[in-house]
């Protein structure tokens, strides 16, 4: 496994470029956080677009969501698994509406179902009343 995944640069390039739906110009010119009004500059824009490392704020990936019209969500998992390792799954495979309650546990890259049974366990059990083992 490397130390890093390029996540959120893959994500980015999928949009923006050459024989991509979004320009540079146009991802620059959308990538503007609706939070905070951030407008991403021309040079950090194509920092990331080339998968150079930049500085991660909530405002810079809130507007490269906008930029790339994805759900931030989506931008914010990619940046935890490019820039700190570690990616954000549901250990219940909770299909999507059917639950009120969201569980998402944040693990090493690449950990298996068993490895996440710990945390289920814990999830399960929240009052931490003995499980029989």
């Amino acid at each position: 496994m490397s130390d890093h995944d390029d996540a959120l640069t893959r994500l980015v390039q999928e949009h923006v470029g050459r024989g991509r739906p979004l320009t540079f110009r146009a991802f620059e010119e959308r990538a503007v956080d609706p939070v905070t009004g951030y407008r991403m500059g021309k040079s950090t824009a194509g920092e990331v677009a080339r998968g150079h490392w930049i500085k991660i704020t909530p405002a810079i990936l809130r507007a490269i969501a906008a930029g790339i019209g994805v759900d931030p969500a989506v931008v914010r998992a990619a940046a935890y698994r490019q820039y700190i390792g570690i990616e954000v799954t549901d250990p219940f495979s909770t299909p999507p509406g059917d639950d009120d309650t969201v569980v998402r546990v944040a693990h090493e890259l690449g950990s298996t179902a068993a490895e996440l049974e710990q945390a289920r366990r814990v999830l399960d059990n929240p009052e931490g009343e003995p499980d029989g083992r």
